[in-house]
C-alpha cells in the first residue's frame, strides 16, 4: 500500500503467533521445498481479471505444517514489507492451492510483482494476496487488515462476490 519497498538482502519469512514452534525462512531456503505450479487466473475486487497464469511456488500447508499451528488459530494475519497487511480465514490459507509464489509465468518475481515473495489464493480476491510479505502470524480473533478495516469483507471469496462487509 506504500508502495514498493526497498527488499533487505537478508530477507526472511517469519511465521510465529499461535504456533508451537516460530519458523524462519531465508530466500534460498524456500527453493528447498517443492514447487508447485499452478495455472490459474487472478481477480481484483474492482472487476477486472488477468486470465491464465502460471503460479508457482510453495504450497501454504506444506510452507507452515498444520501440525505447528495451535488449535486456536483460527486466523493467518500478513505482513508486508511496505506496511501492508491482510487477514485470511485459516480454512482458506491452508486449502490445496494456496500458495507462497516465487515465480510467475516461469520467472522469478520481479519487485513489482512482489519479490521475493507473494501470497495467492485463487478463490480469493487479488487484495488477500499480500507482495512483498515477511511475516505471517496465527492469531484466534479476527483483526482488520488494511483493506478490510476500509470495508472490504473478511473472506474475499471470488465465487461468491464477497466484496464488501
Amino acid at each position: 500500500m506504500l508502495g514498493q519497498p526497498h527488499i533487505p538482502e537478508n530477507w526472511n519469512l517469519i511465521i510465529d503467533g499461535l504456533v508451537r514452534k516460530r519458523i524462519r525462512y531465508s530466500y534460498n531456503e524456500l527453493f528447498r521445498f517443492k514447487l508447485r505450479r499452478l495455472r490459474r487466473d487472478f481477480h481484483c475486487v474492482t472487476g477486472w481479471s488477468i486470465r491464465d497464469v502460471l503460479w508457482e511456488g510453495i504450497p501454504l500447508i506444506d510452507l507452515v505444517n498444520p501440525d505447528n499451528i495451535s488449535e486456536e488459530a483460527k486466523w493467518a494475519y500478513t505482513y508486508s514489507l511496505d506496511g501492508y497487511t491482510t487477514v485470511i480465514p485459516i480454512d482458506d490459507f491452508l486449502s490445496e492451492d494456496s500458495l507462497l509464489v516465487i515465480k510467475i509465468n516461469g520467472k522469478p518475481l520481479s519487485p513489482e510483482q512482489g519479490f521475493p515473495a507473494r501470497i495467492f489464493i485463487p478463490h480469493l480476491y487479488g487484495w488477500k494476496g499480500a507482495k512483498w510479505i515477511h511475516r505471517i502470524v496465527f492469531i484466534k480473533d479476527y483483526i482488520n487488515g488494511y483493506w478490510e478495516s476500509l470495508g472490504y469483507h473478511v473472506r474475499g471469496n471470488v465465487w461468491l462476490e464477497e466484496r464488501f462487509k
